[in-house]
């Protein structure tokens, strides 16, 4: 059987084993994704699908509202001191967990201290360093009591920080709380199915490790329970962009994602009405090891941006409506100031051609260079990567392509096993920090391997401003120090396609990536 045969029959296959015997549920929202769900613990996401799921199953401090917005959560409100060092959070009355257990500030101080230890690997746990003690439980220096996190009383958490950090709640939506009755009885076991409680608008219904159909069902106990209107929720995860617009034409799903360019065309000529797109905080790029030779030479690595034909590449390989892109973040951050670009991003193309080949020669000689890039398999990412190893020829460097599936790049690009790599970076809840802090020398997320003191202390200089204004004007001397080593080469700013049915009602547009169930309903 050929590659493309068993690709059709293997949809056909998942096709089948999905689809209803029934059309749409009255009290049933079906939601359908590429990415495959790997695990229900929200403190160690690994994709999107996993950052999606948190928001449906748990609840931190602060959560996003409909539009987006951060806004108080477990948390009714919170207070800090003139000197921006103490937050107090006070909690809402009478939560629990979905077994009935009450939630108190206890388990927000468990939670943060798991979230902040080594052994969690928590991606984003660096986010948090602005709290007292966090570097050294992060690292493993000292033990997770040292946290500056304390619970005076049941409905009380208080924060304590070394500097200050304005942007704390935002910081703090993407840390769910995580029920420690729970894993002290069982551990690294305690998210399996048969085990799992939650605080969240949903609890799971039924799931197996492995398994591409997800059930959660509404959670009475959740703080805002009466206010969620969607009884049953159905994910069904890891499905081809074919597949999932297929399911949507049948009517056997009422939200999927869209990401190939034939599907999106075909989704705009006949399903114009139901195709959601907006720009979304996410950001497409070429992420390069700068710690394997020759990369390791910023000059090469400017070359290789150079001669990337941006407008062609997103207009006509890709085709999905994005923006082609020459500034290391994306738009959608709230309130941040005009993005920088590099200096090349106007120059007309044989300019850069000439430039880019010149770069290479004085770097590697006359010899061509070649180079493998890796990304996840599929047929969008392969083009787009043949069109790249075509304008790459003319400046002397051949691309070797070498696409993996799923968890094994993942694998491979935290071990540093590529050249150059597909680098996708997006926010859950838009902010400049979630992009740029994982270029910090010692960030779990620093794929690139980049190191660079003056963009540490930039960074962390920025992150002890008292207000947004003073931190952005920080992060815009980082992002110059970006574009100036070239770690990554953007390519395009994201834009979300999302088929919406519409018996679905609420859905709102906005530039973070979770778009939760609990804010939607089904007409009749």
């Amino acid at each position: 059987m050929q590659r493309r045969d068993f690709l059709i029959a293997g949809s056909a296959a998942s096709l089948c084993a999905v689809a209803p015997t029934t059309a749409q549920t009255p009290t049933v929202l079906r939601r359908v994704v590429s990415s495959e769900l790997t695990s229900l613990d929200p403190q160690r996401p690994t994709g999107q699908v996993t950052a999606e799921m948190a928001a449906e199953l748990f609840a931190g401090l602060a959560v996003t509202d409909a539009a987006g917005k951060v806004v108080p959560g477990c948390a009714e409100s919170w207070s800090t001191s003139a000197d921006g060092l103490t937050w107090t959070f006070r909690l809402r009355r009478n939560l629990s967990w979905s077994d009935g257990k009450p939630l108190t500030a206890r388990d927000f101080v468990y939670t943060l201290r798991r979230y902040l230890q080594p052994e969690t690997g928590a991606a984003q746990a660096a986010r948090l360093d602005s709290i007292v003690g966090a570097v050294d439980v992060r690292f493993g220096r000292k033990p997770p009591a040292t946290l500056g996190v304390s619970a005076p009383d049941p409905s009380t958490l208080v924060i304590r920080l070394q500097h200050p950090d304005v942007e704390l709640p935002v910081n703090l939506v993407t840390a769910y709380c995580v029920p420690e009755h729970v894993i002290s009885a069982h551990g690294r076991e305690w998210a399996k199915p048969t085990l799992i409680v939650s605080n969240g608008p949903y609890r799971l219904e039924s799931w197996a490790a492995g398994a591409k159909d997800l059930k959660l069902r509404r959670n009475p106990r959740f703080y805002a329970a009466a206010d969620v209107a969607i009884e049953r929720i159905e994910w069904l995860t890891g499905y081809d962009d074919s597949t999932r617009l297929r399911l949507f034409r049948l009517g056997q799903a009422d939200v999927a994602s869209i990401e190939d360019m034939g599907n999106y065309a075909a989704a705009r000529r006949e399903l114009g009405t139901a195709l959601r797109s907006s720009p979304e905080c996410a950001l497409g790029a070429i992420g390069i090891n700068v710690a394997r030779a020759p990369l390791d030479k910023p000059d090469l690595r400017r070359a290789l941006s150079l001669a990337v034909d941006r407008d062609v590449l997103v207009g006509k390989v890709r085709g999905l409506g994005e923006q082609p892109w020459y500034s290391v973040l994306p738009p959608g951050i709230p309130g941040y100031p005009a993005l920088r670009k590099s200096g090349d991003s106007g120059t007309a193309a044989a300019q850069r051609i000439a430039t880019a080949r010149e770069l290479v020669r004085q770097s590697v000689g006359s010899s061509r260079l070649r180079l493998g890039i890796g990304f996840p398999t599929s047929p969008t990412g392969r083009k787009m990567y043949l069109a790249v190893a075509a304008m790459w020829k003319p400046i002397g460097v051949d691309l070797e392509l070498l696409p993996l599936d799923g968890r094994a790049y993942s694998a491979a690009l935290q071990r540093g096993d590529y050249d150059l790599f597909s680098y996708a970076a997006f926010a859950v809840v838009p902010s400049a920090s979630n992009f740029l802090l994982r270029f910090v020398s010692d960030s779990a997320e620093n794929v690139t391997r980049y190191r660079n003191a003056a963009f540490d202390r930039v960074v962390t200089a920025a992150e002890r401003q008292l207000t947004l204004a003073a931190r952005y004007a920080g992060y815009g001397e980082a992002e110059a120090l970006l574009l100036r080593d070239v770690p990554l080469i953007p390519l395009w700013a994201g834009n979300s396609h999302r088929l919406v049915a519409r018996r679905v009602r609420g859905w709102v547009d906005h530039p973070g990536h979770s778009h939760q169930s609990r804010y939607l309903s089904l007409a009749g």
